[in-house]
């Protein structure tokens, strides 16, 4: 029996979801230093973002992209497409006890429930931008 995803697309998979947990350990360790002046270096995220990054940046960008054709556009909705993901995925896990991640060292008007940061808003807008980039040098 096949379960339908071919060699491409377990490799694709696998490449986004790698290059997610990279972008983040990145950039949660580059936070650390600017704002804590740590040196360390030392970023942070879950290993549940492997499959979050995986689906998310194999099929979730080239919808997007399908369905709002103008670059600016495009950029501009990022935050809201990721933070819908936000609160699908940590809302219900929250519940459960579990933080994939927490937004909560935020001020309180920074954050909803720790599950989505307003502040980073101009960051989701640079990953996705820097998605589009990396895809179209990988195809």
């Amino acid at each position: 029996m096949e379960c339908g995803l071919t060699n491409m697309d377990i490799n694709q998979l696998i490449f986004w979801g790698m290059f997610g947990l990279t972008v983040e350990l990145f950039f949660t360790a580059i936070t650390e230093l600017i704002t804590k002046k740590n040196l360390n270096l030392m970023g942070h995220s879950s290993i549940w973002m492997f499959p979050i990054y995986a689906f998310g940046l194999s099929y979730g960008f080239d919808f997007i992209k399908l369905i709002i054709p103008n670059d600016f556009l495009r950029y501009f909705s990022y935050p809201f497409w990721i933070w819908a993901v936000e609160i699908i995925i940590g809302y219900p896990t929250s519940k459960l006890g579990v933080r994939i991640w927490d937004y909560r060292y935020l001020p309180q008007k920074k954050h909803w429930k720790g599950i989505i940061s307003y502040v980073h808003f101009p960051a989701w807008i640079l990953f996705g931008i820097l998605v589009e980039m990396v895809n179209n040098l990988v195809n």
